[in-house]
């Protein structure tokens, strides 16, 4: 049999060469896929100009052709395989028209094993980087959202679930798309310093504007982040659990964390803190119009707006365990894949820190992660048997001084790539009480009542409930 490994030769290395533990699982199959030399693609905007375009309607992939997947990505991470009676599984991913979305989704279409749907916001957009990146024909269908939106959001997903023309089943949700305004701040509120995650100096902050506001009258990061997807996953939740339970698998649904929630960590340490406080922001409305523009109920700060945003995305992972975990058999989990220094999440900030970030990163915190290997971790926890444990905050060192100090140990010579492991969480996010608080206060925000409707492995589908009467 043959199986891949989830390990990459570092830079420059041969082809054939395998660490220890690649040797150790060498001797339990005749057929293994060393790791190939990485290869990196720059991403080209402009589309080829016979390219086929792909049709969102039926979310059914076109274009016809097979695909066998690339030997490359198929060494780089294990697909999971594909459902039982060969039929590929399905991902749908918000955000993938750029920076880690894209890179998560054209992994997943080149393992030859898995369909996308990718859900953005400019369909054209996408079109042209799913040709630049040579997605396989017949691997992606595109679909129109946009987060800023609750009624986009809920048309999505009434898309995608409807009886007839929705999509199949899916095998992973993920929540990958964000908005970072880091020049954005109350123009009364004064903060001086440089800083990775804020407004930067002082001047800065005299050019800081009134929060964006999203067209359901809620602060943009905390819509765009945290409130659609937490409406869009309690929206395709019963479908999930649905599909996994007819397929007789474990789906996923994942959404991306960040490091920058913890104050204990480096990144996390930088004011403004994340601190949703009583949430009040959140129970009381949370309307910009209404002068409530942060969930903790205070003054607007765009880059503490991300952070507790981000937060929230992980409290709702964790209370999405905890409440359905058990009944569904789903996976949930949430990661953050290593500070990816040039990603499109910084462009609102000074051209002068996005040049000096990535060395930055690089050279001095060793955290620095490139998009495409992002991309391949992000999909690994999509889809590799290895990250199929509920509950947890997936994340890896950068490089050798990688996050927490934490790099396992075959890892430990290989620069820019450090080993997986499950970080700890700032005790906001572990403060079961708070999620709670963070759940009611979205329902509430989302103006969804109740549970999502789920069947659950322990009761069965009806057919059984029926024949069990008789």
């Amino acid at each position: 049999m043959a199986f891949a490994l989830n390990i990459r030769a570092p830079a420059g290395a041969a082809r054939a060469s395998t660490s220890r533990s690649a040797q150790s699982v060498v001797m339990q199959s005749r057929t293994v896929r060393a790791p190939q030399q990485q290869r990196r693609t720059n991403v080209v905007v402009k589309a080829k100009e016979n390219g086929y375009m792909v049709k969102s309607a039926g979310h059914v992939a076109t274009g016809g052709e097979e695909n066998p997947g690339s030997p490359e990505v198929q060494a780089m991470i294990n697909s999971g395989g594909r459902l039982p009676g060969g039929k590929k599984k399905t991902a749908i991913i918000t955000g993938a028209s750029s920076g880690l979305g894209l890179h998560t989704a054209k992994v997943l279409v080149k393992t030859g094993d898995w369909n996308v749907i990718c859900a953005v916001r400019d369909k054209k957009k996408m079109e042209k980087m799913a040709q630049a990146l040579e997605f396989p024909k017949g691997s992606y269908t595109i679909e129109e959202v946009d987060l800023k939106s609750l009624k986009s959001v809920r048309n999505l997903c009434n898309r995608l679930t409807a009886p007839i023309g929705g999509a199949a089943g899916f095998d992973c949700v993920l929540g990958n798309a964000a908005v970072y305004y880091p020049m954005l701040k109350d123009p009364e509120k004064f903060r001086l310093g440089f800083h990775m995650a804020g407004a930067g100096a002082l001047a800065a902050n005299r050019m800081g504007s009134e929060a964006r506001v999203s067209e359901d009258g809620f602060e943009e990061s905390a819509a765009v982040i945290h409130l659609s997807h937490f409406l869009m996953f309690n929206l395709l939740l019963p479908a999930v659990e649905r599909h996994g339970r007819k397929t007789d698998t474990k789906p996923r649904m994942i959404i991306v964390g960040s490091i920058t929630h913890n104050p204990t960590e480096l990144a996390g340490k930088i004011p403004p803190v994340a601190n949703l406080g009583d949430c009040r922001g959140l129970f009381e409305g949370f309307k910009v119009e209404d002068g409530i523009t942060m969930v903790d109920g205070g003054r607007f700060d765009g880059p503490k707006a991300y952070k507790d945003a981000k937060a929230c995305n992980m409290m709702t992972i964790f209370e999405m365990h905890n409440k359905f975990h058990e009944s569904t058999n789903i996976t949930f989990n949430t990661m953050y894949p290593g500070c990816i220094a040039e990603t499109p999440l910084f462009r609102n900030h000074y051209p002068a820190f996005q040049k000096l970030f990535p060395a930055f990163q690089k050279y001095i915190t060793g955290g620095y992660v490139g998009v495409e290997e992002a991309g391949e971790r992000l999909a690994s926890v999509c889809c590799d048997p290895d990250y199929s444990k509920s509950g947890c905050y997936w994340s890896w060192a950068g490089g050798v001084r990688g996050a927490n100090g934490s790099t396992q140990s075959y890892n430990k010579k290989e620069n820019g790539l450090g080993g997986k492991f499950e970080n700890r969480v700032s005790k906001e996010v572990a403060n079961s009480d708070l999620c709670k608080k963070v759940w009611e206060g979205s329902m509430i925000a989302v103006g969804l009542e109740g549970e999502p409707r789920i069947v659950g492995k322990q009761e069965g589908n009806i057919f059984s409930k029926l024949f069990a009467k008789v």
